[in-house]
């Protein structure tokens, strides 16, 4: 939903659409190649469709940055750009035909990798971009940093601010996802996704600097055993890490059944068994 200006930055007919491979599905897993085929209604688009779709799509990215845009200017207008720290990220990345897919719910390089700028007032650095894999749950520490607020010791994430400093840095080897029966870990170099809780439904390996796109599945070709072997020790290293509860975290509850929520009803409200507010929560 954009404007129809935001439209008319784009040439429809001159938007390229991803071809894929006609044997590619054979080289994946069963559980990866249904990821990218469970919209049955997103297949085989036609060329203007797929089109006016990624056309939409660029629209709304500019709007959004538009918008972007007029918060910056207001921040500088009050003064409030010289105490204030600015993010910008997402909470996934988006297909838009790449593997023959559209939308997200994959574990692919399109749907896990998000966009993430971190902006500090006085900054001595500007427009530099660090190459480390780093993970969402790494901003509420860098934040706590940035702020000089002491971060509590549950918090498993790691602050970014040595990024900041030093591009060259790396706080992390790889950045870990989760989709359903799925891991999958990204390194500088490579990702890899197991498929299973021992790996029963298959493996994927990609190696992005000859294959950016994802397109060649390594995970049976003998010249890369070494770097399987490798990046297998560290996904199962990286998934247990992540299931190890932290210290200080707290009383937690197990086997909690989800409370009940109406839509667009904060969980701080109370209501009734027909989602009727009957006690708003004050603010």
């Amino acid at each position: 939903m954009a404007p129809k200006k935001y439209f008319d930055l784009y040439d429809q007919e001159k938007i390229e659409i991803p071809e894929v491979p006609i044997d590619y599905l054979a080289t994946l897993p069963e559980p990866a190649a249904k990821s990218i085929r469970a919209k049955k209604d997103q297949l085989n688009l036609e060329k203007e469709r797929a089109q006016e779709i990624k056309e939409a799509y660029y629209a709304t990215i500019s709007f959004v940055d538009a918008q972007l845009g007029r918060i910056l200017n207001q921040l500088e207008a009050n003064g409030q750009d010289k105490n204030t720290v600015i993010v910008f990220t997402s909470d996934h990345g988006y297909h838009l035909g790449e593997h023959g897919h559209w939308q997200k719910n994959t574990l692919f390089e399109n749907a896990t990798r998000i966009p993430l700028i971190i902006s500090t007032p006085n900054s001595e650095k500007k427009g530099v971009k660090c190459m480390s894999p780093v993970e969402l749950i790494d901003l509420y520490p860098t934040l706590m940093d940035l702020t000089e607020i002491k971060t509590p010791k549950h918090v498993v994430g790691k602050s970014l601010e040595p990024l900041m400093k030093n591009v060259n840095a790396s706080v992390r080897g790889s950045a870990l996802t989760r989709w359903r029966k799925g891991y999958s870990i990204k390194t500088k170099r490579y990702r890899l996704t197991k498929w299973g809780s021992n790996g029963e439904l298959g493996y994927e390996l990609y190696d992005h600097k000859n294959d950016k796109n994802e397109l060649i599945n390594l995970a049976n070709n003998q010249d890369y055993n070494e770097v399987m072997d490798s990046l297998k020790l560290v996904i199962e290293k990286r998934i247990v890490e992540a299931s190890i509860k932290p210290e200080g975290l707290g009383r937690q509850f197990e086997k909690v059944k989800p409370m009940y929520k109406a839509k667009n009803i904060t969980f701080g409200d109370i209501h009734d068994e027909e989602g009727e507010i009957s006690h708003l929560k004050k603010k």
